[in-house]
């Protein structure tokens, strides 16, 4: 694909046409929304395994919603991150859910797909995001990946999208 007259490479990390509507049939099909988010200003530099997309959990626990801060970052968002090409969609949710929160979760509604064209200097990448709602089955709030990871929190206040990423109202 050419974008300004440069040769730039494309993308697309999103599940299996089987994989959506195996989720379709277990949950519904929930509205698709999209975005550009322009990036331009850095490089891609795909370095990590081919995934499926991003599982992002909106995970209830206590009647508050879970939220984390990245290492780095100033703001609590929803836990999130790649699903694996050899792992299932449901299997990645939990399994980041866990790395994220320390949580494990039970899995009860795909409650919407972002489909988000990101524009890098160099590349252009189509990830799809899908929003699960879940309900935290174990009482462990500490993040398993604590690279990642600076702090997990629970919160009364809503989520909300924006530029790729669901932040949360304090």
């Amino acid at each position: 694909m050419k974008i300004w007259g440069c040769e730039i490479e494309m993308k697309i990390e999103r599940p299996e046409e089987g994989e959506m509507q195996e989720l379709y049939d277990e949950f519904g099909k929930p509205e698709i929304k999209e975005e550009e988010v322009s990036l331009t200003s850095l490089e891609y530099t795909g370095d990590y395994p081919p995934c499926k997309g991003e599982a992002v959990l909106e995970i209830h626990k206590d009647r508050k919603i879970v939220g984390v801060r990245h290492k780095g970052g100033d703001k609590f968002v929803l836990p999130m991150g790649r699903i694996w090409k050899d792992e299932s969609i449901l299997e990645g949710a939990k399994r980041e859910a866990k790395e994220e929160t320390g949580l494990e979760v039970d899995i009860k509604e795909l409650k919407e797909i972002w489909k988000v064209d990101f524009q890098f200097s160099n590349a252009e990448l189509e990830r799809w995001h899908l929003l699960f709602r879940a309900e935290a089955t174990g009482e462990k709030l500490k993040p398993e990946d604590e690279e990642e990871i600076a702090e997990v929190g629970l919160f009364e206040g809503e989520w909300y999208w924006t530029k790729g990423v669901y932040s949360l109202r304090r």
